[in-house]
């Protein structure tokens, strides 16, 4: 047995730097592999960061777009409301222009109603000498004026409207400053307005108040005119005439009524008014 010892030995010198060298490769391999999974770990690690960021950056995109489309909208809304101003301008002015139209339109109607006013009176007198209208024989007109009014009122209960203007209108003609000639003009008016001529009643009614301004038919005057701006669908103008008669007048009989006519007035309904 001695003498395999020194073979044993050699042979255990020989294998011993095979031995390290498999240590050393062993070694040498777990290290490759724990960097290899450490690779791996920060490539994986690199991707979940890239897709949050893409993530990120769509969202951050999505919310650019939207506000892009808000600020789109709050320009064109601004837009819109610098269109509906100029439109409301423009409305404006065709507003006074037909203001303007319908102040022209009254007058020229008012001027109409005056020569209709004129022609009537002239026709009238054609008639009167043609005998075709209702005349009354000048011997059964009475000299005294309060005969011949009560006569024109008679006429005018009886529905006979040109009679009870003719009779109303020689009082006037004869005697113009007489005390009763105030309620001639006004029965006059009132025979008009029956006849529905409200414009030509208007301007009967406002020669009365210029002409006799303090005479007692004043008040009835008022009270006729408000319902001749009435008939011409005129309300604005018949609540302030009501609320002038109250104003001036309000313990007459007629201004007693005032009252109850204007809240009248006042509930029409909006097509019964013009104005």
């Amino acid at each position: 047995m001695q003498k395999h010892r020194p073979l044993r030995l050699a042979l255990a010198l020989a294998l011993a730097p095979l031995a390290t060298g498999c240590v050393t490769s062993s070694r040498f391999e777990g290290s490759r592999v724990a960097m290899e999974n450490r690779l791996r770990a920060l490539e994986t690690n690199d991707q979940q960061r890239r897709q949050q960021l893409n993530e990120a950056v769509e969202r951050a995109t999505a919310q650019v777009r939207t506000l892009n489309e808000q600020l789109e909208q709050a320009r064109t809304q601004t837009r819109n409301t610098a269109d509906l101003g100029a439109r409301m301008e423009s409305f404006e002015e065709r507003i006074r222009g037909l203001t303007g139209t319908l102040e022209e339109l009254r007058h020229s109607l008012d001027e109409g109603s005056q020569a209709r006013t004129q022609v009537a009176t002239r026709v009238e007198a054609v008639e009167r000498r043609l005998g075709i209208a209702p005349m009354v024989d000048p011997s059964q007109v009475p000299a005294d004026n309060t005969a011949l009014l009560t006569m024109a009122r008679q006429a005018f209960d009886a529905r006979d409207y040109p009679r009870a203007r003719f009779l109303a209108q020689a009082l006037v003609t004869r005697a113009a400053a007489d005390p009763l000639a105030d309620d001639a003009v006004l029965l006059v008016a009132r025979a008009q307005l029956a006849e529905n001529r409200a414009a030509t009643a208007v301007q009967e009614l406002n020669r009365l108040m210029q002409a006799y301004p303090t005479g007692d038919a004043v008040p009835e005057a008022l009270a006729t005119l408000a319902e001749a701006f009435t008939n011409l669908r005129m309300c604005t103008q018949a609540q302030r005439t009501l609320r002038l008669l109250i104003e001036r007048h309000g313990r007459s009989p007629a201004g007693t009524q005032a009252p109850a006519r204007l809240e009248a007035v006042r509930r029409l309904p909006r097509e019964a008014c013009s104005e």
